[in-house]
């Protein structure tokens, strides 16, 4: 439930078809305030006779919330005498001018405007707050019908946050330009275009229009990318209708030659990297297939047993770096690389004759590359454990691996309903190798712990413990 509808529910004489009317506006406030440069405050009818409800507000990009007085609270009730020019707009729906004392000896300009309702009745009232230019006007009655728009989920790029970055430019019904500020003429000189561009109507122009035009035509806003010359501009053509006819259009003109450039140097680097990463899991494998060759020609159980446990730990790094190719940054979701291990190592290790069966349930967790192989070559360790110790000479087996995220930390669960881990097989010197691996990763690289336990019935369970790494550290 968005803030709006919350507090409209539970403190206004709304419906709630009225509610659903006013809360299609919510994503859109933030615009209007950036676009109106102006703060924005959103009122309506209370449940008690002569209050009204704030149900939200917003303020300009370019105000730093620290370097000013706090917004009020929404959902705070005020009286018609607090705010009496709020209170004669949403009583007569006939919008209105004046001044209002925000803090104490100091007034600023208020514009407000009455939000109806499909029948025409005022349900709440768009107030805007702040000194602003008067050549700035039009775009407070501007933003205030943009608001009038119900937003849908492909119109979210046209409504993004202005900056200090983005030129406007508005655009009447009938194509004749009526405001154009500063940073859209700096722009449009990068263009080409040193004639003051304010009063000329775009059919005569002798420059391009086009998607100003197709705007006015089609009643559909777009968002494209521009270039001239060496120099790359994002264009934002919103049209605002109304009673089904275009009122005017708003042109939002960004340059980004620096950072169009940015990224697609970075789209260039991420392709490396992927590159990298396939070239890695290619050599891997050309390892793989030599340790393969290799385990053909030895006679020894022991130097078969050591070469299949080095070939799986290479296949596990293999698998994490072939996720990583597929993928455009350094975090890979482990269920995947940990559901395909459990498959691969028994696939390797069990005879035609053995009937083990693979359980796997896991939940998403995005891990950054390093870890993922950390943890891939833990849990090679431990199922080959299973297959090798505890399911060693049985037909039949059942093998694990769980994945279970709680708040900021992992546990990972790989149990086996074999024999159980004697006291025995940590003397084991090879045995004891492979301990010492999981134990060292588990401990340096995922700085979590690992315990052992018997399972029921029978078999071993390894738990290890782990907190998760937020993105961005």
């Amino acid at each position: 439930m968005s803030p709006i509808e919350s507090i409209c529910q539970s403190a206004s004489s709304l419906s709630d078809v009225q509610i659903h009317i006013l809360k299609n506006s919510e994503k859109l406030l933030q615009f209007a305030s950036d676009l109106s440069h102006r703060k924005i405050y959103v009122y309506v009818p209370g449940q008690e006779a002569g209050t009204l409800v704030l149900t939200a507000q917003r303020r300009p990009f370019f105000q730093e919330s620290d370097s000013l007085t706090a917004l009020p609270d929404s959902g705070v009730v005020v009286t018609r005498y607090d705010e009496p020019i709020v209170w004669q707009v949403l009583t007569t729906g006939t919008p209105l001018k004046g001044t209002i004392e925000t803090n104490y000896g100091q007034m600023e300009p208020i514009s407000c405007y009455p939000f109806v309702d499909n029948g025409g009745l005022t349900i709440g009232v768009i107030s805007f707050v702040g000194r602003i230019e008067n050549s700035r006007d039009v775009l407070t009655e501007t933003a205030f019908l943009s608001l009038q728009v119900p937003i849908e989920e492909h119109m979210n790029r046209l409504y993004q946050r202005l900056s200090l970055q983005d030129g406007i430019i508005l655009v009447d019904g009938n194509g004749t330009i009526c405001y154009v500020d500063d940073m859209a003429e700096s722009i449009m000189q990068l263009r080409g275009r040193f004639k003051r561009l304010t009063g000329e109507n775009i059919y005569s122009s002798q420059f391009h229009f086009a998607g100003v035009k197709q705007a006015l035509e089609t009643r559909q806003g777009s968002v494209v990318d521009v270039q001239h010359g060496k120099n790359v501009f994002t264009r934002r053509i919103i049209p605002i209708l109304r009673r089904g006819r275009v009122d005017r259009i708003i042109v939002v003109i960004t340059e980004r030659t620096e950072l169009y450039q940015k990224e697609e140097e970075l789209m260039i680097k991420t392709s490396v990297i992927k590159e990298i990463h396939h070239r890695v899991k290619n050599n891997l494998q050309t390892i793989a297939g030599l340790l393969r060759m290799q385990l053909r020609r030895v006679q020894s159980e022991e130097a078969k047993e050591a070469l299949n446990e080095s070939l799986n730990r290479i296949i596990s790094i293999s698998l994490v770096h072939e996720t990583l190719s597929h993928h455009d940054e350094e975090y890979i979701d482990i269920s995947d690389v940990a559901e395909k291990l459990l498959s691969l190592v028994l696939h390797s290790l069990v005879s035609t004759e053995s009937h083990i069966i693979p359980v796997f349930h896991g939940q998403k967790l995005m891990m950054p590359s390093d870890a993922a192989t950390s943890l891939s070559l833990v849990l090679n360790e431990l199922i080959t454990n299973s297959v090798l110790h505890g399911l060693s000479g049985r037909k039949e087996g059942i093998i694990t691996l769980q994945i279970c995220c709680q708040g900021e930390t992992a546990d990972i669960t790989v149990e086996d309903n074999g024999c159980g881990m004697p006291e025995t097989m940590t003397k084991d010197k090879r045995h004891h190798l492979g301990l010492k691996i999981i134990k060292t990763l588990v401990e340096k690289d995922l700085h979590g712990t690992i315990i052992f336990s018997g399972a029921e019935p029978e078999g071993t369970r390894a738990v290890i413990h782990f907190p998760i790494e937020k993105r961005g550290d």
